[in-house]
């Protein structure tokens, strides 16, 4: 390891840090990307973060391959009615029948966490104003749709134009910057991690939060076992994608710069983080097919049981923060 003397972009610290070099897999172009962990908070972050065209590489027309127009009918129907039952409006027989005969880290894995469950325990009502930054399709804004929720909306820069989704949630292409409006809960689903200033971007999410507003940011954290394990090859590290992967220190200190104070956290790691970090370290993308034949059902098992006791002991490669001004 070598070490480079760089601003922390959230404590602050100049270093020196501890760098490592990691490679783009989910693509497979395997091309190197230096990232140094900070010496005072443990946060992770590229140490040049890419720009413009250079970045756009890295983003191709497939890299938002789960769209609401792709998936079985009979697939929405099911998760529709698990929603239902974690927010207690119905899905009953369905959520407890799923519940008891699939792994929850499958379920949460296809249909890209746990926000509907956070959601849920906040208690955020039917008609509270919320904006997904970051929504890509808007496949997250249309499950809330199906439950009752109807006050949507959505930002994502990334967007080819402004849109909405197959249910009319519209989506704007934008930054939060630009965003106007107030809302009661502004959400960042594995985002935040993709901006250059994550300060700069709390703070203007922040501004816009209605009296009693809360922020719910989901995103990889180094404060995990699969960090500590896999370093390199930990598959959340997402080469050159993630930009700022903050510990839970890191996330308290950038949350009190934004105005803001962490009220409670959600661990929703999955198998996932054992399974890609394993592929990896096999020289094999998450985007190759052969993953599917390297690991059988009762490892993924095993992984999972893995996975629920790290998220007990707030060790999980994946955390929702919610934030409260203060």
């Amino acid at each position: 390891m070598s070490e480079v003397t760089k601003e922390c972009r959230l404590c602050g610290s100049a270093g020196p840090h501890q760098t490592i070099v990691v490679r783009e897999m989910m693509f497979q172009t395997r091309d190197l990307f230096e990232y140094f962990s900070c010496e005072k908070c443990d946060t992770l972050q590229i140490v040049n973060a890419l720009e413009g065209d250079e970045l756009m590489r890295y983003y191709p027309q497939n890299y938002y391959s789960h769209s609401a127009a792709t998936e079985p009918k009979l697939f929405r129907w099911l998760i529709t009615q698990q929603d239902r039952f974690k927010l207690r409006t119905g899905g009953r027989l369905v959520g407890a029948f799923m519940a008891a005969s699939l792994p929850e880290g499958i379920v949460r894995a296809v249909t890209g966490g746990d926000a509907v469950r956070m959601i849920a325990q906040l208690g955020v009502d039917r008609d509270a104003r919320i904006l997904d930054v970051g929504c890509a399709g808007g496949v997250l804004l249309d499950r809330l749709a199906r439950v009752g929720f109807n006050n949507l909306s959505g930002a994502d820069p990334f967007l080819a134009t402004d849109d909405e989704t197959p249910r009319g949630v519209p989506l704007m292409k934008r930054y939060l910057s630009e965003v106007t409006g107030e809302f009661d809960l502004i959400m960042f689903n594995h985002s935040l991690e993709h901006v250059p200033d994550l300060v700069a971007t709390l703070k203007a999410a922040s501004e816009k939060l209605a009296v009693g507003g809360i922020c719910l940011v989901r995103l990889p954290t180094t404060s995990s076992e699969a960090w500590t394990s896999y370093g390199a090859d930990w598959v959340q590290v997402d080469a050159p994608r993630h930009i700022v992967i903050p510990s839970r220190q890191g996330m308290a200190l950038a949350a009190d710069k934004a105005g803001m104070a962490v009220e409670k956290t959600f661990d929703d790691s999955t198998f996932g983080q054992f399974m890609g970090s394993e592929a990896y370290r096999r020289d094999v993308a998450v985007t190759d097919p052969k993953i599917f034949r390297m690991f059988g059902p009762r490892r993924i098992w095993e992984w999972e049981k893995r996975a629920k006791l790290l998220n007990r002991q707030g060790r999980g490669d994946q955390t929702g923060f919610v934030l409260r001004a203060k």
